[in-house]
């Protein structure tokens, strides 16, 4: 349970604006499954998803006020240990198609199965997967009108499982969270510079469909 708790170079809690981040969010809460899912939705809405680069801290990508899997995924475990509560980083093998809505035709240049990340967070005396991948508006501009036949709310005790129609497998947790970040989860990415300029026009794109503003 220790490595749960514990700081790293990408996981780095200590960093100023996670703490306000955390503080904020335990404001006036002292229950630690209320924190949880304050933090959840935190991460779900207030970090609208976006296309970034793998390797980001997690306060990296709190300042950037978006982010893909991996980093939102990061930056949930970094707020959930800052509050004391057990946290790791994992990936779930996907489909590649499971992002088809987003990406149409274009999901044929990811990994075969991507590995797509999310939270295993230790709650009530239990393990629970939360995705917090997807904002509301980008679920309701994308998926919604695909009648995916999962939703994005978290219930509060059981799993909250996205993309459910194409797992093939198990989460695997990162004990390891730097050396995860560093081998992208096992899934391939552009060089540094084409991936950012990609992933810039992919977001203005999104962003414009679904409304959203980053702050």
């Amino acid at each position: 349970m220790e490595d749960a708790l514990r700081e790293t170079f990408y996981c780095d809690y200590t960093h100023p604006e996670i703490q306000k981040q955390a503080d904020d969010i335990a404001d006036k809460v002292e229950d630690a499954h209320a924190i949880a899912e304050k933090s959840f939705l935190f991460v779900r809405d207030d970090i609208p998803f976006g296309f970034d680069l793998y390797k980001r801290k997690a306060s990296e990508t709190l300042i950037r006020g978006f982010g893909s899997c991996w980093n939102k995924a990061l930056l949930l475990t970094a707020l959930l240990r800052c509050n004391k509560i057990p946290a790791h980083f994992g990936s779930i093998p996907m489909k590649r198609t499971f992002f088809s809505p987003v990406l149409g035709r274009l999901t044929m240049l990811m990994n075969h199965p991507f590995n797509h990340c999310a939270t295993h967070a230790y709650i009530n005396d239990e393990w629970i997967i939360l995705d917090s991948v997807l904002d509301q508006k980008t679920y309701d501009t994308f998926f919604k009108p695909a009648c995916v036949d999962w939703g994005i709310d978290w219930n509060g005790k059981d799993n909250c499982r996205l993309y459910t129609e194409s797992v093939l497998g198990p989460m695997e947790v990162y004990h390891d969270i730097d050396g995860a970040v560093v081998n992208k989860t096992g899934n391939k990415e552009m060089p540094e510079l084409i991936a950012s300029l990609m992933n810039n026009h992919l977001n203005k794109k999104i962003w414009k469909k679904a409304d959203i503003q980053i702050k």
